[in-house]
């Protein structure tokens, strides 16, 4: 069996599949659309010939192909104009759930910081190293980003 970074297939799927489908659930605002994708680069791993050094760069590397199947989903013909969030994220706690709706209120680029930067524990210089883009506007979308949210989670309020 294939090893990446010395953990099996299986191991790395039982690891990283939820940090991926919250990824790809977040982006898509769609379980369905989020298994799919991450089904995708699971195959996309099983293809890979590049040999991983350690762990941190694999995952490094597994939510920079979420992100990149997440952008091609939307270029796809598979995507709907309006996708409901619905009890299909049964999966996230209910206190995150309610954070999540809040967070979907964001355009894109800042959900994506947003959820890198809180959920995964990647900091402003990481986090321009995946999405490929300068670390001070990673740093001033996450400050947009939070201000929107205190207004949002504070006074109820839609940005």
């Amino acid at each position: 069996m294939k090893k990446f970074a010395g953990l099996d297939v299986q191991e790395i799927v039982q690891t990283y599949s939820d940090t991926l489908i919250r990824i790809a659930v977040q982006q898509t605002k769609s379980m369905s659309e989020a298994e799919d994708i991450v089904q995708e680069v699971y195959m996309t791993l099983m293809r890979q010939k590049k040999v991983f050094d350690n762990e941190a760069y694999l995952k490094a590397w597994l939510i920079k192909v979420t992100f990149n199947k997440c952008k091609d989903y939307f270029k796809s013909s598979r995507v709907k104009k309006t996708i409901p969030i619905t009890e299909e994220m049964t999966f996230i706690a209910k206190e995150e759930q309610e954070v999540l709706a809040e967070i979907f209120e964001l355009n894109e680029n800042e959900r994506v910081i947003v959820y890198l930067h809180y959920y995964e524990g990647y900091t402003t210089a990481e986090i321009a190293n995946l999405l490929g883009i300068n670390a001070n506007t990673v740093g001033s979308k996450l400050r947009r980003a939070r201000m929107k949210l205190k207004v949002i989670l504070d006074e109820g309020g839609k940005v």
